[in-house]
């Protein structure tokens, strides 16, 4: 979050903090992973709906944010090893893990077999990243909500044969086990999967389109809410539709079947090959997906959708693709956004668009984020 994008929800926060709000987490305080644990959630959803209000004035009208499980609700945790500790990033520094005794926004199933790979985790050499030496750089636990399937990824520095009894365990609790290489200086938590050591992939349901889920792919790491707005996509979509940042598929096939075909982009290989994967399992016919840059893309392809989708990273989608969408002229824009700030950067150069319905949702509690979804119709 950039710094005057931070102080303005600072100074909200401060608005709301109350006395007498116990934090559920011990490490609320020092971990950087929830900033609001000493916020009521009702009051969370204030904050959101007031900052939103102020991001984007003169845009679009802002009602309540759509609230979550509070708790226990992220599909997904990045936990370091690193200077003695397996955790998480004490909050504004590199230099310091928290060696996490517990979690609470992590699923159950996923929870409980980090806490039981403890010992192990702690008798693994870790990696230092002032030095750039070691070994054990992540523990990546991926837990699918609806279907409880857990995955469990060892990012390691090397191709060492130095897991031994953790590997061991891991593949006794989960129901798949990766060995990721980075071998790079940048702190990364994905990479070449050089071992399987179990499986290699988990399955995901949303009211019964199947995600296969492989050790480097994206999801959306709340579940219950990303299965909520997808049912909002669904519902808008129609005729020929172009689902622009497809990333595995997951849009583009759950609203596969309110449109006559669906087309989707995405620039990462293996996310083409993946979302590929789940249209066959599905036995959707009527989805393909190109592997390209959005820009060149539009630049080449972009004419005759009836409806184009946008999930744009946090960067959001580029001003020269922004001026090619105007071009094109789709009837419907459907546009997720994971920053309130850049979607309302690009429906100001949307022209042609205006906004015909918005809505917010806390796809990460405890936290200063919020998703958002928006219908702009053409002009």
């Amino acid at each position: 979050m950039k710094r005057k994008k931070r102080d303005m929800f600072d100074e909200l926060a401060e608005r709301f903090r109350g006395e007498g709000v116990s934090a559920p987490c011990a490490h609320f305080g020092e971990c950087g992973g929830c900033l609001f644990q000493d916020i009521r959630y009702g009051d969370q959803l204030l904050l959101k709906r007031e900052w939103l209000r102020g991001v984007l004035s003169g845009v679009c009208d802002v009602g309540d944010v759509g609230a979550s499980d509070p708790l226990s609700y992220r599909n997904r945790m990045d936990m370091v090893s690193a200077f003695g500790a397996s955790g998480l990033r004490v909050r504004g520094s590199f230099r310091r893990v928290v060696d996490v005794r517990s979690c609470e926004i992590m699923q159950e199933r996923s929870r409980r077999a980090f806490m039981d790979m403890k010992p192990l985790l702690a008798a693994t050499p870790g990696y230092d990243y002032l030095r750039h030496e070691g070994f054990l750089r992540y523990t990546v636990l991926r837990q699918a909500r609806f279907t409880n399937e857990l995955m469990i990824n060892f990012v390691t520095a090397s191709r060492e044969d130095r897991l031994g009894a953790l590997a061991e365990a891991a593949c006794g609790m989960a129901d798949s086990v990766s060995l990721i290489l980075n071998e790079g200086l940048a702190d990364l938590n994905t990479g070449e999967v050089y071992a399987v050591l179990k499986r290699g992939r988990i399955e995901e349901d949303f009211d019964g389109v199947r995600y296969e889920i492989s050790p480097n792919s994206f999801f959306q790491s709340n579940s219950e809410i990303a299965r909520v707005m997808y049912r909002e996509i669904r519902d808008q979509v129609k005729g020929r539709v172009l689902d622009l940042y497809s990333g595995v598929g997951s849009i583009s096939l759950f609203a596969a079947c309110a449109a006559e075909h669906v087309t989707g982009v995405e620039m990462s290989a293996e996310g083409v090959d993946t979302a590929r994967a789940n249209a066959e399992l599905n036995g959707i016919a009527n989805a393909e997906f190109v592997c390209a840059d959005a820009l060149d893309f539009l630049r080449e392809r972009a004419a005759g959708f009836d409806t184009l989708v946008l999930d744009p990273p946090r960067g959001g989608v580029h001003p020269k693709a922004v001026k090619r969408v105007n071009e094109c002229a789709p009837e419907k824009i459907v546009y997720m956004s994971c920053n309130p700030v850049t979607f309302r950067d690009d429906v100001k150069l949307l022209e042609n668009y205006r906004v015909e319905s918005f809505r917010a949702w806390d796809m990460f509690p405890q936290t200063p984020h919020v998703e958002t979804l928006a219908v702009l119709k053409r002009k």
